[in-house]
């Protein structure tokens, strides 16, 4: 698939998933589909960021991510990180020759970019309130676990999809698993799975393969009902939190991992992002949350040194270089970033 700035606002929408949105339109959910079909045909202009097409694309997804919060599906956080991945790769489309674009390594990059540039947005958030006094540390951490989908018992020591982390790291505090399963096996008449009656296998189903992920109805379950059945069930590690809100914590990293776990599925699908790729850019990230949470060392090792995304993840957070401009060469500007 070419990339074009209409191709990745395509596989953004597709990545959220037309159920999702028909839930969030309703009643008028044909005049939407309509209008969103036709915005998905539509050629943006070089400076796509005044384009008014797109600048409707905006509302819309702007609108989705209001009505998600509103539901208590995402936080204010995950609104804004969702967004921002968005953005900058179609910065960097719209003046990058097309001779570099047509460079996987362009691809790969940009996707790196756009990550780095959704934790550099929740670090500078975070600074600007009261709870983090200018604490640059703190406000890292926070960025950190915010889009935490690893599992800290072992030390990041494992590369993992962000839907797989986020079952693993609540079924870790779950003290009784036959009992929390069985009591979610008495709802799964919901969500309509007719190939499975033991949600243990579908959960290990949509998290290990990409050719069975969960649908919309699937994620929906999760995050509407309340699927504690007893606060006495979940260990609580920190004193002032209990079962219920640590619950509420991991619905509410339901759809973001849904959603990253989609649009690097249809990344890799279209031929924008091989698997080589894809497990540096994990890598990477799980190698910095490692270096940041664990090892907490001020040199860097030869892995970390030789992994890219590491590299930008690091410049980006740790050492204040997070400006940009757009308008140079993008393929010698992203390699500044890298050591």
């Amino acid at each position: 698939m070419k990339l074009t700035a209409n191709t990745i606002i395509k596989l953004y929408i597709d990545a959220i998933g037309q159920d999702a949105f028909k839930d969030f339109y309703e009643h008028n959910w044909e005049a939407r589909k309509k209008e969103i079909q036709k915005l998905l045909r539509t050629e943006y202009d070089f400076d796509i960021i005044h384009d008014t097409n797109f600048q409707r694309v905006m509302d819309i997804l702007n609108d989705f991510a209001d009505w998600a919060l509103k539901n208590d599906y995402i936080n204010s956080w995950d609104k804004y990180a969702i967004l921002d991945l968005l953005i900058p790769y179609l910065h960097a489309i719209q003046f990058t020759p097309q001779n570099v674009i047509s460079n996987r390594e362009f691809c790969e990059y940009t996707i790196m970019y756009s990550i780095c540039n959704a934790y550099k947005r929740t670090v500078q958030e975070a600074l600007k309130t009261k709870d983090f006094n200018n604490n640059r540390s703190d406000a890292i951490l926070f960025a950190i676990y915010q889009f935490n989908f690893y599992l800290p018992s072992n030390e990041y020591t494992k590369i993992v999809e962000p839907l797989e982390g986020v079952f693993d790291l609540f079924l870790a505090l779950v003290k009784d698993k036959k009992q929390l399963f069985q009591y979610w096996n008495d709802k799964k008449y919901e969500i309509d799975e007719k190939d499975s009656t033991d949600l243990k296998i579908l959960i290990h189903r949509w998290t290990k393969s990409e050719s069975s992920r969960p649908s919309w109805k699937v994620i929906k379950l999760f995050m509407n009902e309340d699927l504690l059945p007893d606060d006495n069930l979940i260990y609580q590690p920190f004193p002032d939190m209990s079962g219920k809100d640590l619950y509420l914590t991991f619905r509410r990293k339901i759809f973001p991992a849904y959603f990253i776990t989609n649009f690097f599925d249809s990344l890799s699908k279209h031929g924008l992002i091989n698997e080589t790729s894809k497990e540096m850019i994990q890598n990477g990230i799980r190698l910095f949350y490692r270096h940041f949470l664990v090892t907490k060392e001020e040199s860097l090792s030869q892995k970390e040194l030789q992994n890219p995304m590491f590299c930008m993840l690091y410049r980006f957070l740790m050492k204040d270089d997070m400006g940009y401009d757009f308008n140079t060469d993008t393929a010698q500007w992203f390699k500044r970033y890298l050591f």
